[in-house]
């Protein structure tokens, strides 16, 4: 029997895989085939990454287009949206007519063994995967299943202990069922991302939760190993969504429109233009009705804009201009300084939707910053050389076509924009053979 299974251990930068800190990770990359351009998304944040990852397509298909949104009903007014919410997709399919305008891995698979999520993110997060109830997903505060629903997980918390609760039950109900077999399961862990956000990055804290998850995969690929002696087919791929940037200051974008007479005030939802966060990110939507002229102008003068991206470069990083008054997006300036733990990357920060925290000096993520561009992938079975760094450049829509390529199932007629790793590999640059010298491992 074929099989596959993602295992994300959310907010794991690249640099951090080595056989100290990670070593059931580095295990995995010596077993396996480590991506070694792999990147996020943009914005490089969880919930794009879920809808990317689920459909195979960039957020101009699926429709997702940040962790913060906006969307522009029929009558032309915008209205925004933390996507992390368990009503947004609801609120989504009521404008748009569909939660995500493309299938996802659970909706194309629902027909041949069906799809387990197990996400220990926010609802909105673990709802991408699986809008339309086509599989089985379990979170501590949502679950479905296409029959009758499965037990409630409300003993699970968004920290490391949560992760361990929900890793066993992902063994016990995905990997090694007493009953139905799911032909892919998926593990999305919180950690480390819940404690960077909270802590700095390379503090003991934050290396304890990498530790954390790096042993709760070690859990997972023992379980796919016993199944792997029992005559099963799998494929294991893990690795984690984005990386995270130290937090240098934080700027307030709605208050600098509101200063320059752009907009009504720093918070106004009602004035056809909002600047929504997307932590070092930010997607300025505006109203058909409005001049963009002026906001363009004043955007592009200011210091805290590392990258202004407006019209066709939108498309260069999978967003669609005009989608959802999508007027353009804005990567925050950033710089290669260290943080006190000696951990690289600085970036500024856009002020978050009114009641989330401002955590200067702690991790964030969400533009184009180099780190927080560089995420872990690792494929391992299915084909995937023993030992070797693919250079090739791949992201997350790649994970859903590399699957159904793997289980032996087309698009269904719904193509999608990423490719299967396994077919783009062999037609790869000669690979590397890993070594510790590949991974920049960040001080003790």
């Amino acid at each position: 029997m074929k099989r596959a299974f993602l295992v994300i251990m959310d907010g794991l930068r690249r640099d951090a895989l080595g056989p100290e800190r990670t070593p059931n990770l580095w295990r995995l990359a010596a077993r396996g085939t480590l991506l070694g351009a792999y990147r996020s998304m943009f914005p490089s944040a969880t919930r794009v990454v879920s809808a990317s990852t689920a459909t195979g397509c960039y957020p101009a298909r699926h429709g997702l287009l940040g962790n913060s949104l906006a969307l522009l009903d029929q009558h032309g007014l915008l209205h925004p949206h933390d996507a992390g919410a368990p009503s947004f997709l609801a609120a989504r399919r009521a404008i748009h007519g569909r939660a995500l305008d493309v299938p996802t891995l659970a909706e194309r698979l629902a027909p041949h063994g069906g799809v387990m999520v197990f996400s220990n993110v926010s609802p909105g997060s673990a709802l991408a995967h699986d809008p339309d109830a086509h599989g089985w997903l379990l979170h501590r505060a949502i679950a479905h299943s296409p029959g009758d629903g499965p037990a409630e997980m409300s003993d699970v918390a968004l920290d490391v202990e949560g992760d361990a609760k929900m890793t066993a039950r992902f063994i016990e109900e995905a990997v090694n069922p007493r009953e139905h077999r799911p032909v892919l399961g998926v593990l999305w862990m919180g950690e480390p991302d819940a404690s960077q956000h909270k802590f700095a990055l390379g503090s003991p804290e934050a290396w304890a939760a990498i530790a954390a998850a790096d042993a709760r995969l070690g859990e997972v690929m023992a379980a796919v190993d016993r199944c792997r002696d029992a005559g099963e087919d799998i494929l294991l791929m893990a690795g984690s969504d984005h990386g995270h940037e130290t937090v240098g200051g934080i700027i307030d974008v709605g208050a600098e429109l509101a200063a320059a007479g752009l907009k009504s005030s720093a918070d106004a939802i009602d004035d056809g233009l909002l600047p929504i966060s997307n932590g070092t990110s930010v997607l300025v939507h505006l109203a058909p009705e409005r001049d963009p002229a002026p906001v363009l102008r004043f955007l592009n003068s200011r210091p805290w804009v590392g990258q202004l991206i407006t019209g066709d470069a939108l498309r260069s990083v999978g967003q669609e201009p005009g989608r959802d008054g999508l007027l353009c997006a804005i990567s925050m300036a950033r710089s290669d300084a260290t943080n006190p733990f000696g951990i690289p990357g600085v970036s500024l920060a856009a002020k978050p939707m009114s009641g989330k925290a401002d955590r200067l000096n702690c991790g964030q993520h969400g533009g184009l910053g180099t780190v927080e561009q560089a995420p872990v992938m690792v494929l391992e079975g299915g084909g995937f050389a023993a030992g070797e760094v693919d250079p090739a450049e791949a992201c997350p829509v790649d994970i859903a076509p590399t699957i159904l390529a793997h289980l032996g199932h087309g698009d269904g007629g719904v193509p999608m924009d990423g490719s299967s790793l396994s077919g783009r590999r062999r037609s790869s640059p000669a690979a590397q053979k890993l070594h510790v010298s590949d991974t920049r491992l960040p001080p003790s």
